[in-house]
């Protein structure tokens, strides 16, 4: 074999004999064992055709294999509108976690993809093995072809949609031997995944996370969130503490303020807090919202974030005091996590 083409591969173990088996289960398509040469066609031909409704999912199950049929492999599922999986307990690694990324959903949403992880999956990517047989080889040589397979594999994934670039070059640097399993929140962002299963527990932490994470999208990546946020994280007991928090907090005594403190207070309390967002907050009085202290500098006003978090959605109130604005944020439970603390 050509060390050009030998370098187009991205094994995790040395190449199979057998190829990948799909087997149907209702609207599973089961995909496991090794990625080798004819599994994408096979797919297009015996599987593809099967697939005609939106819950359709290729779960993985596999230890890679090559490159190039990964790329193909997904093309393919990308084509057919099906979505990809990793179950709990299984692994798609290597060339299998390049094919995973051709996940897409069907029909009317055809522009978005669709790829889910079970946490404790293990989805996993690493560099190429060169496949010299030769120990010594031309630097030049090597870094070419690094650069040709990753350009390849950006191409693809741009193509695939919803792909961070930067994130994936990363995990490409990753040695051969060695494997990086997606499992913390910047991942399967930079990725496009979406957790299934149940729901993970949120860190102890997680009022000062998921405030931290409003405040840094609200001043931007290239300024440091961390000063602005205190270490005071205090629960509002009720709904009424809430309100008269919040009017300190977005109308100070000493603001000229009065009148609409006035008027705020005479109202129920939930209408009061609504009005004093924007919006409706739906505070649950059986999952109080934690108080944030934050730190004013920088150009950043604000000075109280308040976070509440239930099975399937994590809202901060940024509030700032000097201006009376309210900044609220919806987002998935993965908000309330450190984007770079693994999750599992």
């Amino acid at each position: 074999m050509k060390p050009f083409l030998s370098a187009l591969l991205l094994c995790l173990l040395p190449t199979l004999a057998f190829s990948m088996e799909f087997r149907i289960e209702g609207e599973t398509i089961h995909a496991t064992g090794p990625i080798e040469k004819g599994d994408a066609d096979r797919f297009t031909t015996t599987v593809a055709p099967r697939i005609d409704g939106p819950l359709f999912a290729v779960s993985f199950d596999s230890p890679g294999g090559s490159l190039l049929e990964g790329m193909r492999l997904g093309e393919a599922i990308h084509t057919a509108y099906a979505g990809t999986i990793v179950e709990r307990g299984k692994n798609c690694l290597s060339a299998c976690a390049i094919a995973f990324l051709g996940g897409k959903a069907f029909g009317s949403y055809a522009h978005q993809v669709r790829r889910e992880v079970e946490p404790g999956a293990r989805l996993g990517y690493h560099g190429f093995f060169s496949g010299r047989a030769d120990q010594v080889e031309l630097v030049n040589e090597v870094l070419d072809q690094s650069r040709l397979v990753n350009a390849l594999l950006l191409d693809y994934a741009t193509r695939m949609r919803s792909v961070d670039g930067g994130l994936l070059s990363k995990l490409l640097t990753t040695a051969p031997a060695k494997m990086e399993i997606i499992d913390t929140p910047a991942e399967i962002a930079g990725l496009g995944i979406g957790l299934v299963g149940d729901p993970l527990p949120l860190p102890r932490d997680w009022p000062t996370i998921a405030c931290r994470n409003a405040v840094q999208r609200m001043i931007g990546a290239f300024a440091d969130a961390k000063p602005r946020v205190g270490s005071d994280a205090r629960t509002m007991a009720s709904l009424e503490g809430l309100r008269r928090q919040m009017l300190d907090d977005k109308y100070p005594a000493d603001a000229n303020a009065e009148a609409v403190r006035v008027a705020l207070t005479r109202l129920d309390p939930s209408d009061a807090i609504d009005l004093m967002v924007g919006e409706p907050v739906y505070a649950d009085p059986e999952n109080p919202p934690v108080r944030v202290t934050l730190n004013q500098g920088g150009g950043f006003l604000g000075n109280a974030c308040y976070a509440m978090a239930d099975a399937g959605f994590v809202t901060t109130i940024v509030v700032d005091g000097i201006d009376s604005k309210a900044t609220l944020r919806r987002d998935d439970t993965l908000f309330a996590n450190d984007p770079d603390r693994p999750l599992w």
